[in-house]
C-alpha cells in the first residue's frame, strides 16, 4: 500500500519567485513499498521544488519570454540538468514541457504535439526540475529502495520503462535499467552511466524487484493547479497510454475528471471504446494481467463482465499507475485533473 505522510505535510515557499506570484504548495513525504518478484506499477506523485514561478510576456514558435529579467544562466536548465515548463493558467494549464534551452529571460520548449500558439501573455508557469533514475534512487539508498546488482550476470532490481511514442497494446518495455558499480546501467550497455534518465510525471514505470523487498520514501511537493497528460490514439489499432496522476491521494474513477476529459464514452456494450486497465497494488508476480477493465457507458464507469453496477469508486492508488487503452480510429485528447490547490 502506498503512504502519504499526512502528518509531515506543510507549507513551504519556492525556491524562487516571481516578483508578485505568491506561490506556497504543500510539501510532505510519501513511502511507495515494491514486493520481491513483482513488476510494482511506480509514479513520482510528488515533484521537486519549483526553480522559478512567474507569468509569460510572449510566444514566438517553441520560444516563450516571460516576464521581468529573471537573469538565468545560458541553458542552466537545459545542459547536464533537466528541466520543464509546467503551465498553471491558460489554455494549456497543467501541460508540461520539457526545456531543450534557454537564456537569460526565455526558454525553448519541446512542445509534445500540443499548441503553443494558444499560450497567451499572463498565463503563469513553473519551471521544475525531473526526477531521474540518479536523483529519485540515489547510489546512497541502495538495499533500501532498491538493490544493487553484483554482476552483470545478477541483476537484482530492475526499472522497466516504457515509450510514449510507440503505439500498440501489451507493448514490452523499451528500455530496462539496473544498479551496478555506483550508477545505474541499461541492459545492452553496462559501460556508460544512466543515473540521468528522466521519469516524467504523467507515466509510470515498473520495479521489478528479484528476491528482496524495498521501499522508496519520496520527499517533495504536491503539484499545484492541474495536472494534464496527452492520451494518444492511432487511426488503426488500439493504442496503450502508460499513465500516471502525479498527485498524493487516492483517486476514484468519478473525481478523476476522464470521463468528461479525454476519454471516449462507449455508447454499445457491443463495442468498447476506451478502456482503463486497473491493477491492484496488491497483486504480486511477474508481467501480472490487470485485475479489471473499465469503460464509461450510460453516465457511470462499467467493469468488463459486469455492465450493470456502477464502478465510479473504483480508486487509481496515488503512487501508482494504470494503463488507458484507447480506441482504434479514436481521436488524440488531453486529460486535465485539478488537484484542488
Amino acid at each position: 500500500m502506498k503512504k502519504l505522510s499526512l502528518l509531515s505535510l506543510f507549507l513551504l515557499a519556492a525556491v524562487a519567485h516571481a516578483t508578485t506570484t505568491a506561490y506556497s504548495p504543500p510539501v510532505g513525504g510519501m513511502t511507495i513499498p515494491a514486493a520481491a518478484t513483482t513488476d510494482n506499477f511506480v509514479s513520482v506523485a510528488l515533484t521537486n521544488p519549483a526553480a522559478w514561478v512567474g507569468t509569460v510576456a510572449s510566444v514566438s514558435g517553441s520560444d516563450i519570454t516571460v516576464s521581468g529579467t529573471p537573469g538565468w544562466g545560458t541553458n542552466a536548465f537545459a545542459s547536464g540538468t533537466y528541466y520543464y515548463v509546467r503551465m498553471l493558467s491558460g489554455a494549456q494549464k497543467g501541460h508540461f514541457f520539457s526545456i531543450t534551452a534557454n537564456g537569460s529571460g526565455d526558454v525553448t520548449i519541446d512542445n509534445a504535439g500540443l499548441n503553443l500558439s494558444v499560450i497567451n501573455p499572463g498565463d503563469t508557469m513553473e519551471i521544475v526540475q525531473y526526477w531521474t533514475l540518479g536523483t529519485l534512487y540515489p547510489a546512497s539508498q541502495a538495499g533500501v529502495s532498491f538493490t544493487a546488482s553484483p554482476t552483470v550476470f545478477s541483476i537484482k532490481t530492475q526499472m522497466l520503462f516504457f515509450d510514449a511514442t510507440s503505439t500498440g497494446i501489451n507493448r514490452s518495455a523499451s528500455a530496462i535499467y539496473f544498479f551496478l558499480n555506483g550508477h545505474w546501467r541499461k541492459v545492452g550497455d553496462v559501460s556508460n552511466s544512466y543515473d540521468n534518465t528522466i521519469i516524467f510525471p504523467d507515466t509510470y514505470f515498473v520495479q521489478r524487484n528479484s528476491t528482496s523487498a524495498t521501499v522508496l520514501t519520496c520527499v517533495g511537493r504536491v503539484q499545484p493547479g492541474f495536472l494534464g497528460t496527452i492520451l494518444t490514439a492511432t487511426s488503426s489499432v488500439q493504442n496503450d497510454n502508460f499513465v500516471a496522476l502525479a498527485y498524493p491521494v487516492n483517486v476514484t474513477l468519478s473525481s478523476s475528471g476522464l470521463a468528461s476529459s479525454g476519454f471516449t464514452a462507449t455508447t454499445s456494450v457491443f463495442h468498447i471504446n476506451d478502456e482503463i486497465l486497473w491493477f491492484d497494488p496488491s497483486s504480486t508476480g511477474i508481467n501480472h494481467s490487470a485485475n479489471a477493465i473499465y469503460f464509461y457507458y450510460n453516465n457511470a464507469w462499467r467493469k468488463v463482465g459486469d455492465v450493470a453496477n456502477d464502478y465510479g469508486a473504483t480508486v487509481l492508488p496515488a503512487g501508482s499507475g494504470f494503463i488507458i487503452r484507447k480506441a482504434a480510429n479514436g481521436a488524440t485528447s488531453a486529460w486535465v485533473f485539478s488537484t484542488g490547490i
